[in-house]
Formats: structure tokens, C-alpha cells, sequence
């Protein structure tokens, strides 16, 4: 399809994701970045945050635990050890788990042990983000 990219993202236990969008957005370790169709080839490792992409105009995302994207030929491929999309996420558990996160990050004094906490934080919070972004798109469609 003229216009589009390849968007997969691909787990060790499954592929999350195949299909073809418009665009892809992603917060690499060194920024925020948005693919569109003909971009030049690229590869970076992904922060623990969002993967956005749109499909027919409409805006979703997948809570991505790091990994690389990688680009070339109209293809973005998104390899992760741990990826949910939006409409997969449990906004309640995953409010749940960044507060019990939180709570054992005050408790730690060995620095991995507080890493742990840290990156647990961080994943709960990008849950939270895609979570919110359905809910806005939703919200959206009703008025």
C-alpha cells in the first residue's frame, strides 16, 4: 500500500503486531523519534516507554520495555523482551504495580535492588500511557 509502513513488533513469545500504518512514533534512548514512509534505514535501542502508531487515522499504542526499532525498506520492526498494546492493558493492575513498586523502592538501600524498583516504576508508567491513550481515544469517539 502506496504511503505506508510495515509496522511489527515482535516478542521472544509472539509476534504483538503486524500490520501496515501510516506512521510510528518511539522515545529512543536519545529522544523521541517518528518514522514515516521512505525513511532512511536506522536502528536504536528503545527507552521503556510507547511505541504510538496510526493505522486509517487512527492513533495506538504499545507499552514497550525497551529493545530496539529497527527501519529499512518501509518496514519498522520493534524487537522487545516485553510488549503490550493498548487495548491488552489493565489500567487497574497497572496502577496497582507502580504504587507496590514505589513502596519497594523506599524500602531498598542495595543499589541493584533500588535499579530493580526503578525500571519496575518505569514499566508500570508506560502501561499507564498507553492505557491512557485508548481511554482518550475512546473518550473521543463518544462526543
Amino acid at each position: 500500500m502506496p504511503g505506508t509502513l510495515n509496522l511489527q513488533i515482535i516478542t521472544p513469545e509472539r509476534v504483538v503486531l503486524d500490520q501496515e500504518v501510516e506512521q510510528v512514533s518511539a522515545c529512543a534512548i536519545d529522544g523521541e523519534l517518528t518514522i514515516l514512509p521512505e525513511h532512511e534505514p536506522i536502528i536504536t535501542a528503545l527507552a521503556i516507554d510507547i511505541v504510538r502508531f496510526k493505522s486509517k487515522g487512527r492513533e495506538s499504542a504499545a507499552a514497550v520495555i525497551g529493545g530496539l526499532l529497527e527501519v529499512t525498506d518501509n518496514r519498522v520492526r520493534v524487537l522487545s523482551d516485553s510488549v503490550e498494546l493498548d487495548i491488552e492493558i489493565d489500567e487497574a493492575r497497572a496502577h496497582q504495580a507502580k504504587q507496590r513498586a514505589e513502596a519497594e523502592k523506599t524500602q531498598r538501600t542495595d543499589k541493584l535492588d533500588v535499579y530493580i524498583s526503578e525500571m519496575a516504576i518505569a514499566r508500570a508508567v508506560a502501561r499507564l500511557k498507553a492505557a491512557e491513550l485508548i481511554k482518550r481515544r475512546s473518550r473521543s469517539m463518544h462526543n
